[in-house]
């Protein structure tokens, strides 16, 4: 009962920020400076176009009316047509967001798995020369944008050292599988299509290392902070006295309240990355949604900018409310407060 009410406020909440993020969109992309007609169609389009294009976009309307059209055409799919590839936006954004999709659940997992093991390490060895080192990655990757480790691994393992491509989801010569989900790296090991999905990882693994370091610098210098305040705690100290393994401590006591940080900071990054993989995308010509983002933003097109923001701001709704679940699993004190309201 107590998750069922914590879920359900966490729903509450969330849909209450998704409508306010989707009266933002709109608000923002019909009350800036210039016409939209004409900023999306050029400064030359003929006047009978431009009302066309008002017509089309209910431009003409009163804007209360224009957001609650807007508004329902979100809730069915329905964002108009893109000025940048001349078709519907859903068809785009079902196109491209497979693609955005595979390469952030395969960073997700370099992120978590080795931030989690590096921090784990880290505080296993404190103050030694391995502490330092890791510390040291950890500091680096945070304050390093990703798109210099990209022009770094493309440098060394795409030209000096050619053992990884560098460019694309598939090499030339590889036929890709028939879609299912739109992730090719799945996609292949469901229909059997081994040389296409080894062809398909390879090329993943240089985008998604990139755009994994830096939340996985951030995760590994949570977790050693955490483990290191809290193996220094009583209950940790009793188990020692008690004459309990050390690796039993580590996995069954200290691991689980120690990962709550990590997590929390974990669902936030996770994120973050569909936001932070269009500069990944760009330097690896990586097909996502991404840098179909960023395309349509330098075409002015306001049905598919709308529909790009408004789907990444529903994916970071929803990686908060999962990574919510998850600590109130690791600390059932933390459900039972949000359950109260506290």
């Amino acid at each position: 009962m107590q998750l069922f009410l914590f879920i359900l406020r966490r729903l509450i909440y969330s849909i209450i920020v998704i409508i306010g993020l989707s009266l933002l969109i709109f608000l923002i992309a019909r009350i800036v400076p210039g016409d939209p007609a004409r900023m999306a169609l050029g400064a030359n389009a003929p006047q009978w176009l431009i009302e066309k294009y008002h017509e089309e976009m209910n431009l003409d309307k009163p804007i209360a009316v224009q957001y609650g059209l807007w508004l329902r055409g979100a809730l069915r799919g329905e964002f108009g047509n893109s000025l940048y590839t001349k078709r519907k936006v859903i068809e785009d954004i079902g196109e491209f967001l497979p693609a955005t999709v595979e390469l952030v659940l395969f960073s997700g997992l370099i992120m978590g798995i080795g931030g989690v093991l590096l921090g784990m390490l880290s505080a296993k060895f404190n103050d030694s020369w391995v502490d330092n080192i890791i510390r040291v990655f950890s500091y680096m990757g945070v304050v390093t944008p990703s798109f210099v480790f990209a022009i770094i691994f493309m440098l060394i393992f795409g030209y000096l050292w050619p053992i990884l491509p560098a460019m694309g989801r598939l090499s030339r010569g590889i036929a890709a599988p028939e879609p299912v989900t739109g992730m090719i790296v799945l996609d292949s090991l469901l229909k059997g299509n081994f040389p296409a999905f080894w062809n398909a990882l390879k090329h993943m693994v240089m985008p998604a290392f990139t755009l994994a370091l830096g939340g996985l610098s951030q995760e590994a210098r949570i977790t050693r902070s955490s483990i290191v305040d809290n193996i220094s705690k009583d209950y940790v100290l009793s188990h020692q006295s008690y004459g309990i393994p050390g690796p039993s401590i580590w996995f069954r006591f200290l691991l689980k309240p120690s990962l709550i940080p990590t997590v929390s900071v974990f669902g936030l990054d996770f994120a973050v990355l569909f936001a932070n993989a269009f500069l990944v995308e760009m330097v690896f010509n990586w097909p996502g949604l991404s840098r179909y983002g960023i395309n349509v933003m330098l075409q002015k097109d306001l049905n598919a900018i709308s529909a790009v923001i408004l789907v990444l701001g529903v994916i970071f709704v929803v990686m908060n409310i999962i990574a919510d679940i998850v600590i109130s699993a690791l600390d059932p004190r933390i459900r039972l407060g949000m359950a109260k309201g506290e």
